[in-house]
C-alpha cells in the first residue's frame, strides 16, 4: 500500500499505510436475548449507533516513528484530540470497513496505543500499534460487485461459501438428571424445539463484503433473513439436511473485519435458523 497523511491542526503527517492484518471492530448496536423456546428476541439502538473502531499496526523506521509516536503523545495534537486520516483515491486502506470505502477524509480518534520495541528484522524498525474510533466518514458509493459463488445472504447472492467450512450446531430439546439413586429422568421435548446454530467464516473481495456488511448493519439489523445454500453445503449441519433455504437471525453484536492482504476480507458471521425448503 501507499502513503496517507495524519491531519492535526490543519497540518498533515505523511506514513506510510498500516501492514495487512488490520482490524474493524464494528459494534451492531443490536442486543441478543435468548427466549424460550427457541430464537433471540433483538433489541435494536439504531444504526445510527453503530461504533467502528479501528486496530491497526504500523511497521515504521525509526524517523517515521518517531513522527506517529509525536503526534500521538501530545496533548496538543493527537492525545486525546481528534485527527483525520487523509487517504488518497484507491489508497487500498479501508480503515473503518470494506462499506465505508479506501478515499477521502476520515475524522477519528486515538483511544489506546502501544510502543513495541525495536525490530533486528528489518533492522532498527519499530511496530506501533493504534486503535482509533471512527467520528465522521466522506461519502462512499458501494461498487459493483464481483461474483465469487453460489451462496446468498438475504439479498446478497454469489458469494463464496465459507473455504474452511460452516461451524454449525444443534442444541437439542431435551434435559436429563440424575435421581439421588443414580437413576436418569429425561425431559424431552419434540425435535421441533431443537435449536440450530451456524458460524459462517466468510471470505469476500472487497466488492462482497461492502455489499454483505451494509446489508446486514442497515436492513437485516433485528429482522429475519433468508439464506440460501447449494448442494452439499450443510450449512446448519446433517439434521437440516444438505441444502435449501433457512430463515435464520442474524447474532453478532460485535463484528471483525480482518483485511488478510489485497481484496481479501475475512469475517465471521453467527446465525440461528432453520430450513424451510
Amino acid at each position: 500500500m501507499g502513503t496517507i497523511n495524519i491531519n492535526v491542526a490543519s497540518v498533515d503527517y505523511p506514513l506510510d499505510t498500516p501492514e495487512y492484518g488490520y482490524e474493524t471492530i464494528i459494534g451492531t448496536a443490536l442486543i441478543h436475548t435468548e427466549k424460550l423456546p427457541r430464537g433471540f428476541g433483538i433489541w435494536d439502538n439504531g444504526v445510527a449507533n453503530v461504533n467502528r473502531i479501528l486496530k491497526t499496526t504500523w511497521l515504521l523506521n525509526a524517523t517515521n516513528t518517531n513522527t506517529l509516536l509525536a503526534i500521538f503523545n501530545d496533548m496538543n495534537k493527537g492525545r486525546g484530540v481528534s485527527v483525520t486520516l487523509k487517504l488518497g483515491n484507491n489508497s487500498g486502506l479501508y480503515p473503518f470497513g470494506p462499506d465505508h470505502g479506501d478515499s477521502g477524509n476520515f475524522g477519528c480518534r486515538m483511544i489506546s496505543i502501544e510502543a513495541k520495541p525495536v525490530l533486528e528484522e528489518p533492522w532498527q524498525y519499530f511496530r506501533t500499534e493504534i486503535a482509533f474510533v471512527e467520528e465522521s466518514k466522506p461519502t462512499y458509493s458501494l461498487p459493483a460487485e464481483v461474483s465469487e459463488g453460489d451462496l446468498q445472504i438475504g439479498t446478497i447472492t454469489n458469494l463464496r461459501y465459507p473455504p474452511n467450512m460452516p461451524e454449525s450446531h444443534t442444541r437439542f430439546g431435551f434435559s436429563t438428571q440424575l435421581t439421588y439413586s443414580g437413576l436418569p429422568y429425561t425431559i424431552s421435548k419434540f425435535p421441533s424445539v431443537n435449536s440450530h446454530y451456524t458460524k459462517l467464516g466468510m471470505v469476500c473481495n472487497q466488492s462482497k463484503a461492502a455489499a454483505l456488511i451494509n446489508h446486514l448493519l442497515a436492513t437485516v439489523r433485528n429482522n429475519n433473513v433468508t439464506i440460501i445454500s447449494q448442494a452439499g453445503n450443510y450449512l446448519f449441519g446433517r439434521l437440516e439436511l444438505e441444502s435449501g433455504t433457512y430463515v435464520c437471525q442474524w447474532l453478532d453484536a460485535v463484528l471483525k473485519i480482518k483485511h488478510v492482504n489485497y481484496d481479501n476480507f475475512n469475517f465471521d458471521l453467527n446465525f440461528c435458523g432453520e430450513e424451510t425448503s
